[in-house]
């Protein structure tokens, strides 16, 4: 026995603290005290309260007044602990709830109410949180399916099924991005202040983590659960889901095109009457009515801007390309011109076209129908008996239009056959990298999702032939004369590049080097080239002794900027030769070459400074033919129709400068688009058991695909599908092996992480290869797919 300090025995104090009060459990939170403690007190349940008002009443009810006048101390604790928990209860708004400009309290059974909600949630999501085993299942609860739950079989009452209902018209407002507010009134635990959250429960976590678990995908947001769950279940189209995509791009400012015409613009249009061609005629534009103009497009082809003829006359032949003047309709710096500029060019999408021009224009006055007069800007090629081009004449004319035909029209009749020959020839005289593939494009019809299947025919290589030709030609005609235009620009390969593919062959093992690329201009010597070279990495001028070239100026202009014709020849053959050796290897090697020599091409842009097209190896290119879908088209055509007039130019170089850069943006946001949508629909066509040739069926996930590895890159490992293009998706490292694994410093093997007892890596993936494999999950909102080994 020990003493205190005042000497009394002091028994030792037992483990229990007999005496005092044990604690029941863990204390309720200070707000809801706070409720609890104001409840009794509450007479009027409507009326919002001031702070000062709920002080007021608890010193009122409780007699603390007396003693809070003669104690400022308490005073202050006791209004500091309310004011606290009032704070937090409000932030909270589960009893406590801001209206009116006050505070309000919520009544005791509506709590009750409240906490039964909850709890039937939580028990709803606890129940049904299980992932359908198929990648195309069923994935909505109907009322008296069976479903099963810790290893017993059990039926969908009316209540879950209600509540699935709930949880589908949830995931419509995501796919529309309507924000939680406007999610159904069902779903809140409390609608009029629209309630989520309670205690540790957020029943829009709770609806994230259901959707994760329910499709069975990992998806970083909720709407690519969404478009999946709802689309297997038929509750969403196709053309739905497209919309909803491109809805939200717009939100996310990643698509500036929008989806239809102001109705301003489309009545202004309604109102142009149809073309009186003796009236133009007599207004000064060239009758070129007598021509056998014809149109050649595909068969589902609904605007026509091109149309062309051979007339052979005298012994002479010209080739005559007609393009839609839509620059007679669109007056620049109009509000119809500023919205085109603003749009820069058509999307074509799976299920839509995002047009540049009002419907009127695009498909009607524009389009270059047959049997009807047309106004069009034509292009003259006259050619000489080896069927070189000698002389280009621009005429800004009244046409008519004999036929519009389709590509497979053209290809059954002989009477093509001259025109076809003459592309043939033009053909034969380019140097060109091998990279035609087929075009395989999904189409929304409606009886559901196709697929396009386009291979480059005889009738499709002579019309891009013939359009290239009118493109280069009108180039050069503009860029004589001092015009400032947006030339369409394909520089040649960097050499970074081109050092870093060599270093990819040699690891190879292969016997082929490509040469570094010469970005010497036309009129150049070697030692001017390295001037160039030089002054770009010093990023200041170098001078050296450059002797005056003589040519005339006009012409040392618009072409002092372009790679020398016989550099590119070089590089060009140097790159056909690399392909040619590589058709002769085995299947991988020949992949990997071909797919380096396609990465090495620059992405084309428009410039003011004229670069050359490095690809069609043309000193001088622009986009003329297709001024419907394109702005630098219509740019172009008023530059031409200043110079077939003599007016002064209707574009200054800073004009051409700022527009150029601006429709080489918005030329690859619409790429962008395209290439994502597209990727979508595969992938709905892919899940209503479509096939690609005689691959696919019902069960999408059972199916082994021949994929083809495309792409090595840490962590990732890129493959087509069927080894075409067509469609693409990922595999992560980390499914190869066990072990960690990493891609090699050239991209092309998959290597594991770490030698083996040898001292060896061996590859366990080839850049190239084929390498079956099964769909593991598909992103029907942002176009990715994910793949697995088989």
């Amino acid at each position: 026995m020990s003493r205190n300090h005042r000497g009394k025995p002091q028994h030792k104090r037992k483990n229990n603290h007999r005496g005092q009060k044990r604690q029941k459990g863990p204390k309720s939170p200070d707000d809801e005290r706070l409720w609890r403690r104001l409840i009794p007190y509450i007479d009027d349940f409507s009326r919002s309260y001031q702070k000062r008002d709920l002080l007021d009443l608890i010193e009122s009810k409780e007699g603390l007044k007396a003693k809070h006048s003669s104690d400022s101390t308490e005073k202050n604790r006791f209004e500091s602990s309310v004011l606290t928990a009032l704070a937090k209860g409000v932030s909270k708004g589960e009893r406590f709830y801001q209206k009116d400009g006050g505070i309000k309290l919520r009544k005791s059974n509506e709590v009750t109410e409240i906490l039964n909600k909850k709890t039937s949630w939580e028990a709803f999501f606890s129940r049904h949180s299980k992932p359908i085993t198929t990648l195309r299942g069923a994935y909505a609860l109907k009322e008296g399916e069976e479903y099963q739950s810790r290893g017993e079989i059990n039926l969908v009452t009316k209540s879950d099924s209600q509540k699935y209902d709930v949880i589908e018209q949830i995931m419509h407002c995501v796919l529309n991005g309507e924000k939680v507010t406007h999610w159904p009134s069902e779903f809140f635990l409390d609608e009029s202040t629209k309630l989520v959250c309670w205690d540790e429960t957020d029943l829009v976590k709770e609806v994230e983590k259901f959707l994760t678990k329910r499709s069975g995908m990992r998806f970083r947001s909720m709407e690519p659960h969404c478009a999946l769950l709802l689309y297997c279940d038929q509750k969403v189209s196709a053309e739905e889901l497209l919309e909803n995509r491109l809805k939200a791009l717009k939100r996310e400012d990643k698509n500036p095109f929008p989806r239809h015409w102001d109705q301003r613009h489309v009545d202004s249009q309604d109102s142009i009457p149809e073309v009186d061609g003796d009236l133009e005629v007599s207004k000064g534009r060239t009758d070129l009515r007598h021509l056998p103009f014809m149109t050649i497009d595909p068969h589902d082809a609904k605007d026509f801007d091109d149309a062309v003829c051979l007339v052979e006359k005298d012994g002479k032949r010209c080739l005559w390309v007609a393009i839609a003047d839509v620059a007679n309709y669109v007056i620049k710096d109009s509000a119809l011109d500023n919205a085109a500029l603003n749009r820069a060019t058509s999307v074509y999408l799976p299920h839509a076209v995002l047009p540049m021009l009002p419907p009127r224009l695009a498909d009607d006055l524009c389009s270059l129908r047959a049997n009807v007069d047309r106004l069009a800007m034509v292009i003259a090629l006259h050619l000489d008996d080896e069927s070189n081009i000698i002389e280009t004449k621009a005429y800004e004319a009244v046409i008519h239009v004999d036929e519009n035909l389709a590509y497979e029209d053209a290809l059954e009749q002989d009477r093509f056959s001259e025109m076809m020959e003459l592309a043939d020839l033009w053909r034969s005289r380019e140097i060109r990298l091998d990279i035609n593939t087929a075009e395989v494009r999904p189409r929304l019809k409606t009886d559901g999702i196709s697929l396009q299947i386009k291979w480059p025919n005889r009738a499709t290589q002579m019309i891009e032939s013939f359009m290239v030709a009118t493109n280069s030609a009108v180039a050069h005609m503009l860029g004589k004369e001092g015009a400032s235009v947006p030339y369409r620009c394909h520089t040649p390969p960097d050499r970074p590049e081109v050092t870093a593919l060599n270093a990819k062959i040699s690891a190879l093992g292969l016997n082929i080097e490509l040469p570094m690329p010469s970005h010497r201009k036309v009129g150049q010597d070697e030692s001017e080239e390295l001037n160039d070279l030089l002054s770009s990495w010093a990023g200041s001028s170098i001078s050296m002794e450059i002797e005056e070239n003589p040519e005339d100026e006009k012409t040392q202009d618009y072409m002092s900027t372009v790679v020398d014709s016989e550099a590119r020849k070089d590089m060009l053959k140097a790159l056909a030769k690399a392909q040619k050796q590589a058709s002769e290897l085995d299947d991988v090697k020949r992949r990997i070459i071909d797919q380096g020599l396609f990465q090495l091409m620059q992405r084309a842009t428009y410039s003011e400074e004229n670069l050359g097209h490095f690809g069609l190896d043309l000193d001088a290119y622009v986009h003329f033919t297709s001024p419907i879908r394109r702005y630098p088209d219509l740019m172009v055509h008023r530059q031409l129709k200043s110079l077939i007039h003599g007016n002064d130019w209707v574009y200054s170089k800073q004009e051409v400068v700022d527009i150029s850069a601006h429709c080489s943006e918005r030329g690859w946001e619409s790429k962008t688009i395209e290439w994502e949508l597209v990727a979508n629909t595969f992938h709905m066509y892919l899940l209503d058991g479509g096939k690609i040739g005689e691959i696919g069926g019902e069960d999408v996930s059972a199916i082994t695909w021949p994929s083809r590895v495309t792409g090595l890159r840490n962590p990732w490992v890129f493959l087509d599908l069927i080894g075409d293009g067509s469609i693409q998706g990922r595999m992560h490292l980390r499914q190869l092996s066990k072990q960690r694994t990493s891609v090699d410093e050239h991209g092309i093997h998959v290597i594991p992480a770490e030698p083996d007892h040898n001292g060896m890596q061996e590859p366990l993936l080839t850049l190239g290869q084929r390498y079956p494999c099964r769909l593991q999950g598909v992103d029907l909102w942002s176009g990715q797919m994910d793949l697995a080994p088989i």
